[in-house]
């Protein structure tokens, strides 16, 4: 093949490509009329972590705007089982008490002035939820909350919740400190796929309120879109 004919065939090549690009954009503006497919509004609202953490913490309240009763909450009891469970935690949460009862709070005031993200109050047990997404640690973060929740008088359990799966530095909690709390099944590290995925499809399941599934179907997407594992080479994977 000569220099002349290569160009040709690569030009009739990407001709082709931009041609379909040019109907592929066409269609889609199109069906956009209907779809509304680049509409998400997690992605408008989700300025920063708070604001996530109030989304979930919306979702958890057992008397929530969201009029699904403390369907959510138990849903993500379930789901957070079934996590603590595939990572040896035998029994874990078994006596939480009545789901119903719970005090969902974000921006929890701790006894030394730092605040929890998400705290999920049950009659026998509390749950104290650290979001990270963008946000590096804080000195000694995981650690005041390990003693504040401890402090609560009942069983709990301390997530450390990150969009990628990252582990928590020793800046936030020494290792050795962070073993044994592990080693009890008070701490533990998952991400928005392991945790908030499985709930929020569960959560849509459940779920009657047409205004309420289109939010969290919105939610799925974001993460889905925004949240890629680390890998063991500390890489993050493609979805």
């Amino acid at each position: 093949m000569t220099e002349v004919e290569y160009k040709q065939k690569l030009g009739r090549f990407f001709g082709n490509l931009l041609f379909r690009y040019r109907v592929a954009k066409s269609v889609k503006a199109q069906m956009d009329k209907y779809l509304a497919s680049d509409f998400n509004l997690v992605s408008i609202l989700a300025l920063e972590e708070k604001t996530i953490s109030r989304l979930i913490g919306l979702l958890l309240e057992p008397d929530g705007v969201h009029g699904q009763g403390n369907v959510f909450l138990k849903k993500f009891a379930e789901t957070l089982r079934k996590c603590l469970k595939e990572i040896g935690i035998e029994n874990p949460m078994e006596d939480v008490g009545e789901i119903g009862n719970a005090k969902v709070e974000t921006e929890h005031s701790t006894d030394k002035g730092r605040r929890v993200d998400i705290l999920i109050d049950l009659p026998n047990f509390v749950i104290g939820i650290e979001n990270k997404i963008w946000a590096g640690d804080q000195k000694d973060q995981l650690k005041d909350y390990g003693e504040y929740l401890a402090n609560k008088g009942k069983d709990y359990l301390l997530i450390f919740l990150t969009c990628d799966g990252r582990e928590p530095s020793e800046w936030s909690i020494p290792k050795d400190e962070r073993a044994e709390l592990e080693d009890k099944g008070k701490l533990i590290t998952l991400s928005y796929k392991q945790l908030l995925l499985p709930w929020l499809e569960e959560c849509l399941k459940e779920c009657e309120a047409d205004k309420v599934r289109w939010f969290i179907r919105d939610f799925i997407s974001w993460i889905e879109e925004n949240c890629r594992e680390v890998s063991d080479d500390g890489q993050r994977e493609d979805n």
